[in-house]
C-alpha cells in the first residue's frame, strides 16, 4: 500500500517530498532528496543568512545551485568515492529539534516547563542509519540524544526488516508501539503541525517501544489502499507521569492489531492494543504483604500493581498542501488496580496554509480533552489502633492522578523556511476543575487556579 509523502511547496510552485513510510508514491524524487539530506546541516544556516535555498536555485536557473556547489568537492558524492559506495547500501538521515517554552503560572509546573523559559524539555538530536543487507531484508536503527531528564539517551529502535514480498512486511527488534496516528514520528515534530502533540493523547505515561515481532500486509481495492498490521513483545523499563520519580514497570505479553485506510489525502486508522501490565513499586508491595499476613486481605488487595489493560485507539486525518483536519480518540482501560489509571481522551485539530512571499505559513487551532480515573478507593476495612493504617492511607492521598481531568485549546502557527526547515509558535490554555489536579504539579493546591497557559517557540529540522 503507498504511503503517500507529506508535500510542501517551494517558491519555484514545486514539490518536494520530505518524510515517506515503506512505500512512497514518488520514488523518483527520492534521489535528489537523499542528496539534499547529506547537505541539510547546512540548512538551517542558510535560512538564517537569508541564502537561497535549493528550491529558490533552480528557480534562478541554477545560478544558486552553483554557488553552494562550490562549498563542496565537485566529486564528493560520485559513483568513486567513499560517500558515493556507502551510498549504495547504507543510507544516513536524521532530525533535530530545539523547544523552549514559558509557563505562565509560579504556583504550577506542566510537563516540566514552569515560569522560566526552559528548553529542556522537547529538543533532541536523531541519527537514524538504514542499512541494505539484501534486496529483501534491511536493517535500521535509530540514535536520539534527549535534552530532557526524563527520558534517556541512547539506542531508541534498532530492528531487522525482511521484504519477501510487495505486500508482506516483517520486522524484528527493538521498535515503536504503534497506539496513535503520529506514532512512528512522535519524535520528528517537522512531520506534524503542532510543536508537541496533544498530550491528552500522546501521553507521556505509555510506554514508548518495545522488543518483539510485526507483521505488516499491504493491498489495494480500487482506489483504497489498505494496510493490516499484528504485532507481539514486551516492555521493561521506566516511565514518568507528571514530574514526579520515574516509574519501573514491566509489561508482558504486549500484543495489538492496526488497521490503516488510505485514499487521496484521506487516512482512517483504528488499533487494538492489550498487555499485561505491572507496576514495580517494592514499598508498596512490602506494605500489601504486611496486611496480608495481618488479615486485611481485601486492603492488601488494594494495593495490587498487576492488571491486563486494553487500548483503543481511533483517528482520522485529512492532509492536502492548502488545509488539514485531523481528530483522534483513545480509551484505556483495565480492572481496578492501584497506580494505574484509566482513561479516555481526544483531540480536534485543524489548519489552513497560506503562501505569502511564496513560503507555506499555516496557522492552526486544536482542542484536546482527556477525563482519568485511577482506582481503586481505600477499604475501610483497617482498625484505628493498627499502625499500618495510616501507611496504608498516605499510600492513596499521594496517588499521583486519582480523578482528573484537562482541556486545553492551543493555536498555533508553523512557517516552513524551506523543505528540511520549518519555524513554530504556539499557544496553549490548559484549564482543569479546581477539585482536579490537572496534570500539573504543584506545591500548594489553595494557590493554584488549575489554570495556565504555556508559550511554546520551536525550530525543526531533517536532514
Amino acid at each position: 500500500m503507498p504511503v503517500k509523502c507529506k508535500r510542501i511547496y517551494t517558491k519555484s510552485g514545486g514539490e518536494q517530498p520530505f518524510i515517506c513510510g515503506d512505500a512512497c508514491l514518488m520514488p523518483e524524487k527520492h534521489e535528489l532528496l537523499n542528496t539534499l539530506r547529506a547537505v541539510a546541516c547546512a540548512l538551517p544556516l542558510l535560512a538564517v543568512l537569508g541564502l537561497p535555498s535549493a528550491a529558490e536555485a533552480e528557480e534562478t536557473g541554477g545560478a544558486s545551485a552553483s554557488t553552494t556547489a562550490s562549498l563542496l568537492p565537485e566529486n564528493l558524492f560520485s559513483g568513486e568515492s567513499l560517500f558515493g559506495r556507502l551510498s549504495d547500501r547504507v543510507r544516513f538521515s536524521g532530525f533535530a529539534r530545539l523547544v523552549g517554552g514559558y509557563l505562565d503560572d509560579g504556583d504550577a509546573n506542566y510537563q516540566g516547563y514552569d515560569n522560566a523559559i526552559s528548553f529542556g524539555q522537547h529538543s533532541l538530536l536523531a541519527l537514524q542509519t538504514d542499512v541494505e543487507l539484501t534486496e529483501t531484508l534491511s536493517f535500521t536503527t535509530q540514535l536520539l540524544a534527549h535534552a530532557s531528564a526524563a527520558r534517556d539517551s541512547g539506542v531508541e529502535w534498532a530492528y531487522l526488516t525482511w521484504r519477501p514480498s510487495k505486500r508482506w512486511r516483517f520486522k524484528a527488534g527493538k521498535l515503536r508501539t504503534p497506539f496513535y496516528l503520529h506514532s512512528d514520528t512522535i519524535d520528528v515534530g517537522f512531520s506534524y503541525p503542532w510543536i508537541i502533540p496533544p498530550q491528552q493523547v500522546y501521553t507521556p505515561y505509555l510506554f514508548p517501544d518495545f522488543t518483539g515481532l510485526s507483521a505488516a500486509y499491504q493491498f489495494n481495492i480500487q482506489e483504497w489502499g489498505i494496510e493490516t498490521k499484528a504485532y507481539w513483545g514486551r516492555f521493561e523499563g521506566a516511565i514518568t507521569v507528571l514530574d514526579e520519580d520515574p516509574l519501573r514497570i514491566k509489561v508482558d505479553n504486549l500484543r495489538g492489531l492496526i488497521l490503516a485506510v488510505n485514499r487521496g489525502s484521506l487516512r482512517l486508522r483504528a488499533s487494538y492494543h492489550r498487555a499485561v501490565v505491572d507496576l514495580k513499586a517494592p514499598a508498596l508491595a512490602r506494605l500489601a504483604g504486611q496486611l496480608r499476613g495481618l488479615g486485611f486481605r481485601k486492603s492488601a488487595d488494594s494495593l495490587n500493581t498487576k492488571t491486563e489493560i486494553d487500548f483503543v485507539q481511533a483517528g482520522v486525518s485529512y492532509d492536502t498542501l492548502d488545509y488539514f483536519l485531523k481528530a483522534e480518540w483513545t480509551r484505556f482501560s483495565h480492572p481496578p488496580v492501584f497506580g494505574i489509571p484509566t482513561y479516555d481522551s481526544y483531540y480536534l485539530s485543524g489548519g489552513y496554509t497560506f503562501y505569502p512571499f511564496n513560503l507555506p505559513i499555516t496557522p492552526h487551532v486544536t482542542f484536546a480533552n482527556i477525563n482519568a480515573d485511577e482506582s481503586p478507593r481505600p477499604v475501610n476495612e483497617i482498625p484505628a489502633n493498627v499502625p499500618q493504617l495510616a501507611a496504608y492511607l498516605d499510600v492513596f492521598q499521594s496517588r499521583l492522578l486519582g480523578n482528573d481531568s484537562l482541556q486545553n485549546l492551543s493555536v498555533g502557527l508553523r512557517w516552513d523556511v524551506n523543505p528540511a526547515v520549518a519555524l513554530k509558535a504556539e499557544w496553549i490554555h490548559l484549564r482543569a476543575d479546581r477539585d482536579k489536579r490537572g496534570f500539573f504539579t504543584f506545591d500548594r493546591a489553595g494557590d493554584f487556579d488549575r489554570k495556565a497557559n504555556l508559550f511554546l517557540l520551536g525550530l525543526e529540522w531533517v536532514f
